[in-house]
């Protein structure tokens, strides 16, 4: 017996989706693909957005991932017939990033002089952030 096989899975992403694509094994058409993705925003330590999808044929669209997030492919499954066969999932994608959704918090205005000032401030919460922040203006 021959196990189906699909080595071209390839994840893409724009701001908030990843779009998988992957060709079909032949000649045994799969009934189904289970596919799990885990994910985190740049900013964060470890993956905690889980979300699972099943599909019947390419490409799978997740939908709602925070624009600056970095995901891996961490299952990747085809059914056939009464089998499931574990594919090589080893994709990991980052959605751009987009312009910061919150500001940076307590701000402090501190040593004003007639021509300098000192200014502080916390970092943008990182829910806000959507991506590594640069700078300023």
């Amino acid at each position: 017996l021959t196990l189906p096989s699909v080595s071209d899975l390839t994840a893409t992403s724009t701001s908030n989706t990843i779009n998988l694509t992957w060709t079909e094994p032949d000649p045994i058409p799969s009934m189904g693909y289970s596919i799990t993705r885990h994910c985190r925003r740049l900013c964060e330590e470890s993956l905690n957005d889980l979300m699972h999808n099943i599909s019947s044929s390419p490409p799978l669209v997740f939908n709602g991932i925070n624009p600056g997030s970095y995901c891996e492919i961490t299952s990747f499954t085809g059914t056939f017939g009464t089998e499931s066969h574990e594919f090589d999932s080893g994709n990991n994608v980052t959605t751009p990033s987009a312009e910061p959704t919150s500001s940076p918090e307590n701000i402090v205005f501190s040593s004003v002089e007639a021509s300098s000032m000192i200014v502080s401030w916390d970092e943008v919460p990182c829910f806000g952030q959507n991506g590594p922040i640069t700078g300023y203006l």
